[in-house]
């Protein structure tokens, strides 16, 4: 779903730009010629200057034009030789070459022009940002620089008389060393811009390559995203989105914004008032999870859950906001398929139970064997517990269970529980112990409770080799505390086995729903890992709290604490 429609962009916006080469984007001809234009710029502007107001130089100094013409020819060469067919090495003939044509062109004009020594500068530039070999590169630098500039104090090659007075050697010893520092300086900033080029070079390409990653996620992910700016105009939509909201657009409806869309509540017939919809709220700073909503029409119907954070900039105030779309169709369609099934499977069990109970009570009135009497009692009574579980299947399955407390004698219930597992534990070669008080009144749901403590006594049964030890036991324990008591009292029952164990990595999971530790799942010990995720479910329904220590191959031991009082009125 939208935000709403974006404005229509400038006309600019999508035309053609030009787009600037980089210098290392041309081709190394190109290069060539566009490092020697500066120098041969440079020289024309001399020329025109001396023409202009000296133009005595250029007729009486032929080194003048020797010069200007060399350094003409070497521009033409830099643009007629194929330098990319050649060594990269190869174009410093090219500045080198300038500093034999610049000493006859400054010697002659120097007199004419101050700052002639200058022209030195451009070749050595080149050399040293030329990036090949940058020792070289400045060593050849310095000796060009120096030859240009004591190339009129050699003898005969002052072109002027007036020269011969102030033809001191000395005099250009300056120019050269300035010139080598420049060509050091050149050198060093290029190596830096080519490191920090390469470094750019490969965060860019790093960037590159996450973004095209992100784009393969987002784009093919079946969660919809939705990125809106903090003007409520969509940045990206992704087609799981694109594909969401156009299943929300009325009939004959192309396109649209949330307010338009067909958005109901969970029950799929409610509508959501504008304000109250998900991007609407996203867009309002809020933040949420889980938002369980309907979307479209009767038939092509789809639940979503919905969840948005905001996003912030750099000052911390709202800069738009990230919507994640989540489609539970299916998951919603299996949780009622399963709510149907538990209450078909509980009807459907109730009626055979309550045949096998009235059958039961008649064998019983008419037995007067005591031995049997007993097992046809203790089956009377496991399979009205039974009966009553089917009856409350529901809310067994549930994360929190209503208590239906009553006053309850725990120790009858707890022998209750161990009779009943009493055969089973012989059969399996285990010595079964009990420690019960006489008599132990709490308040509590008698059938919770009792299924808490047979799905301990089942699993230390099955868990525990031949041979082993079930130790059971029942207190009353003034630990704990509880809201609104002075003197709290807690019932506390013990069940300990010296069975197979769990290490400390798997009792992190064991009151989670279907955990198995992976040594019960390698030896195919039946169970669905429900068990104890119920129970402590119950106990906690009741306010108190099943805990559980452990060793691998020592066995475990579990402790179940509820409150005497009962729960805490809700």
């Amino acid at each position: 779903m939208a935000a709403e429609e974006s404005p229509a962009r400038p006309a600019g916006r999508d035309a053609p730009r030009r787009r600037f080469r980089h210098f290392a984007q041309f081709s190394l001809r190109h290069r060539v010629l566009l490092s020697q234009l500066p120098l041969t710029i440079s020289a024309v502007l001399v020329a025109i200057a001396v023409l202009v107001f000296e133009p005595w130089v250029a007729t009486d100094a032929p080194h003048f034009a020797v010069g200007f013409g060399g350094i003409m020819l070497l521009t033409a060469a830099a643009w007629l030789v194929p330098w990319g067919r050649l060594r990269p090495i190869a174009y410093w003939v090219i500045p080198l070459l300038d500093f034999v044509a610049i000493a006859p062109f400054w010697s002659a004009a120097r007199h004419a022009l101050d700052g002639m020594s200058t022209l030195a500068a451009f070749p050595v530039f080149w050399l040293a940002w030329s990036g090949i070999r940058p020792v070289l590169a400045v060593v050849l630098g310095f000796l060009g620089a120096s030859a240009v500039t004591w190339w009129p104090y050699l003898p005969g090659m002052a072109p002027f008389p007036t020269a011969q007075t102030d033809s001191s050697p000395i005099r250009p010893a300056l120019v050269a060393f300035l010139m080598l520092a420049l060509g050091v300086a050149a050198s060093v900033l290029t190596r830096s811009m080519d490191r920090q080029s390469q470094e750019l070079e490969a965060s860019l390409e790093n960037a590159a390559t996450q973004n095209r990653m992100l784009h393969t996620v987002v784009e093919n992910s079946d969660v919809g995203i939705l990125v809106v700016d903090r003007n409520g105009h969509d940045v990206l939509m992704n087609p799981a989105q694109r594909r969401l909201h156009f299943l929300g657009l009325p009939a004959g409806t192309r396109d649209g914004a949330e307010k338009d869309l067909l958005l109901f509540e969970a029950d799929g017939r409610t509508p959501i008032p504008p304000a109250e919809r998900p991007v609407a709220r996203a867009l309002r700073g809020e933040s949420f999870q889980g938002r369980l909503v309907a979307i479209g029409s009767d038939g092509s119907q789809q639940h979503l859950s919905i969840s948005a954070a905001p996003m912030v900039n750099d000052e911390g105030s709202f800069d738009g906001t990230v919507v994640i779309f989540q489609n539970v169709t299916d998951l919603i369609g299996a949780i009622r398929a399963r709510e149907q099934f538990v209450a078909d499977v509980t009807h459907e069990f109730r009626t055979p139970l309550t045949s096998i109970i009235g059958y039961l009570d008649l064998a019983l009135e008419q037995q007067t064997d005591p031995v049997l009497e007993r097992y046809l009692r203790t089956s009377i009574r496991n399979a009205e517990r039974l009966l009553t579980l089917v009856t409350n299947l529901l809310d067994a399955s549930a994360s929190t269970s209503t208590v239906s407390a009553q006053q309850v004698d725990l120790t009858r219930l707890v022998r209750h529980s161990i009779d009943s597992i009493e055969v089973r534990a012989r059969r399996s070669g285990l010595t079964l112990e009990s420690h019960l008080p006489l008599r132990l009144e709490v308040r509590a749901d008698a059938v919770k409770i009792a299924q808490v403590v047979d799905n301990l006594l089942s699993n230390a049964v099955k868990y525990t080799p031949r041979g082993g030890k079930i130790t059971v036991s029942l207190r009353r324990s003034p630990e704990g505390t509880t809201a609104g008591e002075d003197d709290p009292q807690w019932a506390e029952l013990m069940i300990r086995d010296t069975g197979i164990g769990m290490s400390e990595q798997e009792l992190e999971g064991v009151f989670e729903n279907f955990y198995r530790t992976e040594h019960v799942r390698k030896a195919a010990i039946p169970g669905t890992g429900l068990g104890l995720a119920i129970s402590r479910g119950f106990v906690r329904a009741h306010g108190g709290d099943i805990t559980v220590s452990s060793r691998r191959g020592a066995g475990s031991t579990f402790t179940v604490r509820i409150p005497v009082a009962g729960p805490a009125a809700p």
